[in-house]
Formats: C-alpha cells, sequence, structure tokens
C-alpha cells in the first residue's frame, strides 16, 4: 500500500487544516475514515427510558427476566426499530422469533416456530400484517400492535380492533408491561 496523500490548507489566521486521503481499498484494516479533517471523536452513552417514565399506564421496567420464558414473534420492517425491540426484549429474557420484515417471512417464522406471544408493525413496506393476525388467532396466540397507526381505527379490519396497540415510538416500560400481561 502506499502512503497516504495528504492535502492542506492555510486560513488567514495562520492555521494549517489537513485532509489524509487512503486507499479505499486496502487489504489492511483502517482504523480511520478514508478522508479526516481536524478528527474528533464523538461518543454516545446507551440509554433506555428511565423507569416509570410517566406515560399513561405506563409501569417500571420488570427486572431482568420478567420474559424469561416468552417466545416472542418480532414482526417489524424497520432494522433500527426492530433491533431495539429485539435488544430489549432479550434483555428481559425472552428469545426473539425474527424480526420478519414482510408478511411473507413472518408466516415461514410462524409455521416453523411456537411462539408465546407477537409483536406486529401493521404496515410492513406498504404489506398489512392483517393476514398473520388470522394465522395467530387460529393458534391461540396472543399479539400486539407497535404501531404509527396505532390510533386509526379505521385501518383495523374486526379481527385486530381488540388487540392492544402501542404507538411508535414505544416506550420499553409499556412494551416489557404489556407482553407480561399478555403472558399471565
Amino acid at each position: 500500500m502506499s502512503a497516504p496523500a495528504r492535502a492542506c490548507e492555510s486560513n488567514s489566521k495562520n492555521s494549517r487544516s489537513c485532509i489524509d486521503f487512503v486507499e479505499p481499498w486496502s487489504d489492511q484494516p483502517q482504523t480511520r475514515p478514508i478522508a479526516v479533517r481536524n478528527p474528533q471523536i464523538l461518543t454516545f452513552a446507551l440509554r433506555r427510558a428511565p423507569r416509570g417514565d410517566g406515560e399513561a399506564g405506563g409501569s417500571p421496567l420488570p427486572g431482568q427476566n420478567t420474559l424469561r420464558h416468552a417466545r416472542v414473534l418480532l414482526v417489524e420492517d424497520d432494522f433500527i426499530v426492530a433491533y431495539d425491540m429485539q435488544t430489549l426484549l432479550e434483555e428481559q429474557g425472552a428469545q426473539v422469533v425474527g424480526p420478519a420484515a414482510s408478511l411473507a417471512e413472518a408466516r415461514e417464522l410462524l409455521s416453523i416456530s411456537a411462539p408465546s406471544v407477537a409483536v406486529l408493525d401493521v404496515n410492513l413496506h406498504g404489506e398489512l400484517v392483517f393476514p398473520l393476525v388470522e394465522d395467530l388467532r387460529a393458534r391461540d396466540i396472543p399479539f400486539i400492535f407497535a404501531t404509527a397507526y396505532a390510533d386509526d381505527d379505521r385501518l383495523f379490519p374486526a379481527c385486530a380492533k381488540d388487540a392492544p396497540r402501542l404507538a411508535k415510538p414505544v416506550s420499553p416500560n409499556l412494551l416489557v408491561g404489556q407482553i407480561a400481561k399478555m403472558l399471565r
């Protein structure tokens, strides 16, 4: 690998700033981006909602392993939301089946696993999740909606109107509490 190229400029206050360029494709791992101008390291603390975050119906996050024996089918098409929910549920002791990002993937996971509860987003890249609701009802598997459409009653068919709904962004306290309630 050749030595990195450097481009520098000076400003009116006699300070100099440089950009280092390295080959973008190399066999050796790089520890910095391809181009760096006045690098600074930003760190963000891992944060969860505080206990008893004040939402109506909210309760403190139960201790670890609250969902110890739960197998949760997670159906969510947004990777970041799915990852966050999966992490939260696993921290509470649940075994997460999925996440499934489409109706077909969710139906396949349902056919090869035996979830004790399901967490469903309504809109999966333009495809509605309601056919899966019928499959869950046929197997007597309780489910909860975690969706941006929680307040739109017109969207929900009769088979899904009585299911619990949590509006996104979902409070971790409410999600864990509602799943624990459904498993009792």
